[in-house]
């Protein structure tokens, strides 16, 4: 057996909690790198995601989409940028 190989799941889902898309990436892939697939002709109000999906890039597409990211900013972030957490 090859031990230590894992897969991460990343599950897109509507604001009723109804999956929408599911895309598994290696596990030592970061969440940034499923995201554009996983948003990839998405509409809707906003994109609530963890910190974990805390990416320049991400936020461009979530904006360029016409939608609003709700991501907590990671520590390493220099400048935080405000979310709300409610």
């Amino acid at each position: 057996s090859r031990g230590g190989l894992t897969t991460k799941i990343h599950l897109l889902a509507d604001a009723l909690g109804r999956p929408l898309r599911v895309i598994l990436t290696p596990g030592q892939a970061h969440d940034v790198k499923g995201a554009p697939a996983l948003l990839e002709g998405v509409e809707g109000g906003s994109v609530i995601a963890d910190k974990g999906y805390d990416s320049n890039e991400v936020r461009e597409i979530i904006a360029e989409a016409g939608m609003q990211a709700v991501i907590p900013s990671r520590r390493s972030r220099k400048v935080p940028i405000p979310h709300d957490p409610v």
